[in-house]
């Protein structure tokens, strides 16, 4: 056995910002158990953290008042690198004020989030945007966490190893963290979180090539299927985000949604499944993690809120493995504000202490205002883009997968069994085609974003593994788009070329859809037809999911690495659109490439850094050939706090001389925020 991980050299506890290395390919191959983001649509360096390397506690909380020094009205040197680092692609949100004194205990945060969540809150059954991964992460903690130079390393996890053929992984469960509860954090309980996200339609396609996952003690193993070696772990399904994040199994027990009751796929006996979900009486939106903050209470809705309070017993506390002195804040408060102005406005007045948001318009009008604290973060971000529902034929990978015969045509699994999606032009590649050269993107990112945002040409921001700057994607020109659409109506049959654009009901975003849809009315007059339609982002998500959708306004595919988009574009997670069923599926565009296919066997089972690159340009360039989605921008976040918000992306990580990278596709951490004089909105 050979352990995936190194220490880094003491040199590194100061690194402010990604070194090269960061955007090298060389990825620990301890990386384990992948981010699971599971949709962000509409809805991933810091310095040392103050933390010594060795695990050592931070200084006990001095309890006089902070000292923060207004920023000036004009924009300062930070501030610049700030701009600098957004242009290239590579700011990280890092909050890197300097105060006089050190943390306070205290306080209370009212945190303005977007979006309430589909069937909350346990990982195997939620449809988790960016709003309920941030309710997560003050819950419970991860397996592994991103550190600020961009690699995934233990968190939850002490240690791992790999066999010589990557087909067995041991994981090392730190030992003495302890739920919500008060039962353990053990190997049995990894591998019962793990193995319901296995058997659930939801989550379960994830997890494609994993064998078994078993706990005994503090020890978990995972093997893989013949053939399918893990060259970069368990992922990508559960390291970092929604399927590492660890919940009471004696809680999942009580949940009638346990996949173990309901699943098909269920290793229990039939007897046995009723007898249990007959006795589950327990409630799913209230989650028992083991983070730094425990579940009070959850009112669902715009407007409503889920609050948490400080959990005294948490493992990196006073009480915990760690001794130090987290979390910092009493309780927290998510309100779901959908609209953004309404968001920005609640900030102003003093109704939230922060907020995030993914409207690069409202960002910019916080540029340079003394009055409020703006981190703005694109790195390892997500691309925007339209998404578009190929569903069509027959998919002879997924009809492997589940067991039957690819060659006997009477077993191939249709893919628009009802003829759902019989209607939509955008099944045929001219009129994808036609679309994106009528595109303008940078007037998009003017009009739209202030131009903060840079267009996209594909999936992988700049600097990410597998971007190009030519990827293939078509370019603005609308003599081009003309062309195409002229074989669009023959290829469809229609004329006018008619298809429903959906968004997400926040005005902005509507607006944007407009937008769009005028460039595409400038090119093709009357021959095309555009119906718009705003819709409650929690429905959103399940459209998606079940494939009842035309094209639809979408963010997604932040992330640290190219295996972790693995289960959004592979055929086998591309599930029929049957909402009779349900088929939910993973690749909600239902898109089938062998191109993607076989540059994913590498990206997934090869170790070798240059031909996972490779791999993932390969990836690249075939969407920019078949335009399965329409790539608008890459995504800009913003963090905006009034200014006795402190410490907000600043965590350290134990036994590790990089604290965690500040902001991944809007999420960051909660447990070492604190507030001024112990009072968050003084």
């Amino acid at each position: 056995m050979h352990t995936a991980h190194s220490r880094r050299h003491a040199d590194q506890l100061t690194s402010r910002r990604r070194r090269g290395s960061r955007r090298s390919f060389g990825i620990r191959l301890g990386v384990v158990l992948a981010a699971f983001a599971l949709i962000a649509v509409a809805c991933g360096g810091g310095d040392d953290g103050g933390d010594t390397g060795d695990g050592a506690a931070p200084a006990e909380p001095d309890t006089t008042e902070v000292a923060v020094e207004a920023p000036s009205t004009t924009m300062s040197e930070q501030e610049e690198e700030v701009v600098e680092a957004r242009e290239a692609g590579e700011a990280t949100g890092e909050d890197v004020r300097e105060t006089e004194t050190g943390p306070v205990h205290g306080g209370k945060l009212v945190y303005g989030i977007e979006a309430d969540s589909a069937n909350p809150f346990v990982h195997y059954a939620t449809s988790c945007a960016i709003s309920c991964r941030m309710i997560f992460r003050a819950i419970t903690d991860s397996l592994y966490i991103t550190d600020s130079d961009g690699e995934i390393v233990p968190l939850l996890v002490e240690s791992e190893e790999h066999s010589d053929d990557y087909m067995t992984w041991t994981l090392t469960i730190r030992d003495g963290i302890k739920f919500h509860d008060g039962t353990p954090l053990d190997g049995e309980a990894v591998a019962y979180n793990i193995n319901l996200c296995r058997l659930s339609q939801l989550t379960g396609p994830a997890f494609l090539g994993i064998d078994s996952v078993t706990g005994e003690g503090q020890t978990v193993t995972v093997t893989a299927s013949p053939g399918q070696p893990l060259a970069t772990g368990v992922g990508p399904a559960g390291r970092a985000e929604v399927c590492g994040q660890m919940f009471s199994p004696a809680w999942m027990e009580t949940l009638p949604n346990n996949p173990l009751y309901v699943s098909p796929a269920s290793p229990l006996p039939e007897a046995a499944r009723e007898a249990a979900l007959a006795a589950a009486t327990g409630d799913p939106s209230a989650p028992v993690g083991l983070g730094a903050f425990r579940f009070v209470s959850y009112t669902p809705g715009n407007g409503n809120s889920f609050i948490a309070e400080r959990n005294p017993d948490y493992w990196r506390g006073p009480n915990g493995i760690t001794g130090e002195n987290l979390p910092y804040l009493d309780e927290i408060e998510f309100v779901v504000a959908v609209d953004i102005q309404g968001r920005s406005n609640g900030l102003k007045a003093g109704q939230f202490d922060i907020i995030h948001t993914a409207n690069a318009d409202e960002i910019a009008k916080y540029e340079g205002d003394p009055d409020f604290v703006l981190l703005q973060a694109n790195d390892f971000g997500e691309t925007s883009h339209s998404l578009i529902n190929v569903a069509s034929g027959v998919n002879p990978v997924l009809t492997f997968v589940r067991g039957g015969d690819p060659t006997d045509a009477s077993q191939l699994i249709q893919m628009d069994p009802l003829g759902l999606n019989a209607t939509n032009p955008l099944v045929h590649l001219s009129c994808r085609k036609a679309l994106a050269h009528a595109f303008d993107g940078e007037r998009f990112a003017n009009e739209r974003h202030q131009g903060l945002v840079q267009v996209a040409n594909g999936p992988f921001p700049p600097g990410s593994v597998g971007h190009l700057e030519d990827s293939g994607f078509p370019t603005y020109d609308v003599d081009a788009a003309q062309a195409e659409f002229e074989q669009c109506k023959a290829d469809s049959g229609q004329n006018p070329v008619t298809f429903s654009f959906n968004t997400t009901n926040d005005a902005f975003n509507v607006e944007s859809n407009e937008l769009i849809a005028s460039m595409w009315t400038d090119a093709f007059g009357d021959e095309l037809a555009v119906t718009i339609a705003p819709i409650e982002q929690g429905q959103y998500i399940g459209l998606a999911l079940a494939g009842v959708f035309q094209m639809q306004g979408w963010r997604n595919h932040g992330g640290v690495d190219p295996s972790e988009q693995w289960y959004w574009w592979n055929s086998a997670t591309a599930s029929p659109v049957n909402p009779g069923v349900p088929e939910l599926a993973l690749n909600f565009g239902r898109f089938q490439d062998p191109e993607i296919d076989a540059a994913y066997q590498v990206i997934r089972h090869n170790p070798d850094p240059e031909a996972r690159r490779e791999a993932a340009e390969a990836v690249n360039r075939a969407f920019g050939k078949n335009v399965w989605n329409l790539w608008t921008y890459w995504t800009l976040w913003g963090v905006i706090a009034n200014p006795r918000v402190q410490n907000i992306t600043d965590l350290p990580i134990p036994d590790n001389a990089e604290g965690a990278f500040p902001v991944i596709s809007g999420k960051h951490h909660l447990a070492q925020i604190w507030c001024t004089d112990g009072n968050c909105q003084g």
